[in-house]
């Protein structure tokens, strides 16, 4: 596959504890969070990998670097409209709520661990 070609993370919700961004990084960080619908998604040269879950997913301490981040918007649904102005300011958000979140990480998705119910690896 493509080396240039992003990963997309869809979910229907996400919530994570102690979130933080850092703007000038494109970096989002978070100490834990639960993950509801979740597929990660990425497609090269005619083929779609896709890692999907039907459960609710756990993961552990988490960085995403994604240039998407500059528009915070153009992820998802936040709960509270003030919790984006938070983040780009720097601050911590304790608990964080998206909802129907779309994210095109071109950069990296780093994580501690992950719980992943229900599982399913696709190849098309």
């Amino acid at each position: 596959m493509n080396s240039q070609a992003p990963f997309v993370l869809t979910a229907d919700r996400i919530v994570a504890e102690h979130a933080r961004m850092n703007v000038l990084a494109n970096l989002l960080t978070f100490k834990a969070a639960v993950i509801e619908g979740m597929n990660i998604a990425r497609s090269a040269d005619g083929v779609t990998l896709s890692i999907r879950s039907g459960g609710r997913v756990s993961v552990g301490e988490t960085k995403i670097q994604a240039t998407v981040l500059r528009n915070l918007a153009s992820i998802g649904s936040f709960r509270s409209k003030r919790d984006v102005i938070v983040l780009l300011a720097g601050g911590a958000i304790p608990k964080l709520e998206l909802s129907r979140v779309e994210l095109m990480i071109d950069g990296y998705l780093m994580t501690s661990y992950a719980e992943i119910p229900a599982m399913r690896l696709e190849v098309v």
